[in-house]
């Protein structure tokens, strides 16, 4: 049996557009965007690349890597698409833990949050006058009403 040089192992890796052109990863680009399935590709196939080169992989293994070469960039969008942010419990005893996000907010302003980000808004536009506005303008009630409640008690 004549052993298979670096050169002989990379050639039998495909190219991250034949790779792309099969039906599996066609859907999960129609799924999730051509850019993610691209670069998840060009990744899993960089990685194979790697351990061909420090000769982690030899004929058998790289034969086995390609059996499952749709399911490992399936893995990896999804791992690159994973949200970072999670619920938690918060069990510290610490009410408005800063490492935990603070304060849960009220389902009221979840609602409106929801409503006003599913949309256009006005952010940014002064519906009295129809004119650019700024969008500072809209804390900036809630500000100072909670700076005048402050400096108020405070005296």
């Amino acid at each position: 049996m004549k052993l298979q040089t670096n050169a002989d192992l990379y050639l039998k890796l495909p190219s991250v557009d034949e790779l792309q052109r099969s039906q599996g990863l066609s859907a999960l680009a129609a799924k999730e965007g051509q850019a993610a399935v691209t670069d998840a590709t060009r990744a899993v196939l960089a990685s194979l690349r790697d351990e061909i080169t420090a000769g982690r992989l030899d004929a058998n293994g790289v034969d086995l890597a390609l059996s499952g070469l749709e399911d490992a960039v399936a893995r990896r969008v999804r791992q690159e698409l994973k949200h970072s942010l999670r619920t938690v419990i918060n069990a510290t005893g610490v009410i408005l833990h800063t490492n935990l996000g603070r304060a849960p907010l009220p389902a009221s302003s979840l609602e409106h949050i929801r409503e006003i980000a599913g949309s256009y808004s006005n952010l940014e536009l002064d519906l009295e006058t129809g004119e650019r506005g700024k969008r500072d303008v809209h804390v900036d009630r809630l500000f100072r009403k909670l700076l005048d409640e402050h400096v108020g008690t405070a005296t």
